[in-house]
């Protein structure tokens, strides 16, 4: 197999910056080993180690006579070990320092520091993984719930490739059919316009599923960005506590102590939401709170969901109208605040004019909540769900994609397949050929069969170093 990439020894930390009990060094690359015999001795043993792969080995890194640490040291040999390569790993202290002078001994000794994603890219140029298991490596070390972490450790085990995989084999098989006919003019076959067309049905069915699934696969890769909105003095502070269940932000009757926004992160239904405590909408004349309703604005209309709050004992006020009006084209939750305060008669007219103002759109949901009380987060939190996602996942079993770049190639090959059953239904079949080839060049491009460098080098920029 031609190498893609020169064939150098690449090294760098793979735990995290900071000083810890432990340190974790990598190495790779054709004859690394030859390095880890120049700096690493064994306790009594004056020959040179002979490295098998796969086994653990005790002793010290030294730099010429000096001794550096005791390390435990992993080796792998080629073909066997995370990027194909000949590689080890150090398990050194976890001093800032004492990795800095072995990955600086490893560099004097022919290495060199690895860019971000290197260990990753050289895997899947390797064969060890396909495309989108190396992309869900990250996703695993940015996974911030149980939920997101479970999804991407399915799609490195190679869920996403399966599906794909099938979608292809299935997509190849029409073409196959097609081409038969295009390719034996003379041997006076009858082409099969509807069953090739029903398959090509199937396959968009399928396909569409995999698309549908990243409305909410996105969200556990990048998380989801919720504002809480609303007049002075409505509560959202105490919701903002009430939600993190600890006393974050400043609460008080006076208007305008939120003067700048708060922001935490928290999982609700297993998502990972980044929740902003804005400051009241109103208008003053105080630059600070006019730049605080300016920064309220603007984190609203980059949020994937607008949490409205007003107050049940002042009721639907202009400005509350007003407000609405801006937001009720977002996916937005309106909450009666301080619920309490009012009996059901009053509150239920208060939620039928919301109604009226809100619409019965399926981007909308009106609750009552206390803060306060800390009563309503179970219907809060199932309103989320329902708003967002449609239901709450939970245990959702079907493939979920989270990743963009897959999302966009699979409506590309959606499009090309349309195209495709188009061109049969003319009879067009060179051209209905042509666009099944495209989709199954958009497929491949998932899994990094026909994946320009370009866009590898892209993908792996965005890793870690040591990944």
């Amino acid at each position: 197999m031609e190498k893609l990439y020169d064939e150098d020894i690449i090294c760098a930390c793979a735990t995290a910056t900071g000083n810890a009990a432990i340190g974790i060094i990598r190495c790779s690359g054709k004859n690394s080993l030859q390095i880890l015999k120049y700096i690493f001795k064994q306790p009594n043993k004056e020959n040179l180690p002979t490295f098998k792969s796969h086994h653990a080995y005790y002793g010290q890194i030294y730099d010429n006579e000096q001794l550096i640490d005791d390390v435990l040291v992993l080796t792998f040999s080629d073909g066997k070990s995370f990027t194909g390569e000949e590689s080890f790993e150090i398990n050194c202290h976890g001093s800032m320092l004492i990795i800095s002078l072995i990955l600086r001994l490893l560099c004097r000794n022919g290495a060199r520091m690895a860019d971000p994603g290197e260990f990753s890219k050289r895997a899947f140029l390797n064969g060890r993984m396909d495309l989108s298991s190396a992309e869900a490596v990250m996703d695993i070390v940015n996974a911030s719930t149980k939920q997101a972490a479970h999804i991407a450790i399915q799609q490195l085990t190679g869920r996403i490739k399966r599906e794909i995989d099938s979608l292809k084999d299935k997509t190849s098989n029409v073409l196959s059919a097609i081409e038969v006919y295009i390719d034996y003019p003379e041997e006076d076959l009858t082409p099969d316009i509807n069953k090739w067309t029903n398959d090509i049905n199937s396959i968009l069915t399928e396909n569409n599923q995999l698309i549908a699934g990243f409305a909410r696969g996105k969200y556990f890769r990048s998380g989801i960005r919720m504002a809480l909105l609303g007049q002075t003095n409505v509560g959202k502070s105490t919701l903002f506590n009430y939600i993190l269940n600890e006393d974050k932000a400043i609460v008080s009757d006076i208007h305008g102590t939120t003067r700048d926004y708060l922001d935490a992160n928290v999982n609700i239904c297993g998502y990972g939401v980044r929740i902003f405590d804005t400051a009241g909408l109103r208008e003053t004349d105080d630059p600070i709170e006019k730049e605080g309703t300016r920064r309220s604005i603007e984190l609203s209309e980059n949020a994937d969901i607008v949490v409205y709050l007003l107050s049940a004992s002042e009721g639907l006020t202009p400005i509350d109208k007003e407000n609405l009006e801006r937001y009720k084209s977002n996916k937005l939750i309106c909450i009666i605040n301080k619920s309490d305060l009012l009996d059901s008669s009053l509150l239920t007219s208060l939620e039928n004019e919301l109604q009226e103002i809100l619409g019965k759109e399926s981007n909308i949901k009106i609750i009552q909540m206390s803060a306060l009380h800390r009563k309503g987060l179970d219907i809060f939190n199932k309103s989320f769900c329902d708003l967002l996602l449609g239901t709450d996942i939970g245990e959702n079993t079907e493939p979920v994609i989270t990743n963009e770049r897959h999302a966009i190639l699979l409506e590309q090959a959606q499009n090309a397949l349309k195209e495709a059953n188009t061109r049969l239904q003319e009879e067009a079949l060179d051209l209905a050929a042509f666009e099944i080839r495209t989709a199954l060049n958009h497929f491949g491009e998932i899994t990094g069969e026909v994946t320009p460098d370009d866009i590898l080098n892209k993908i792996f920029s965005t890793f870690c170093v040591g990944k």
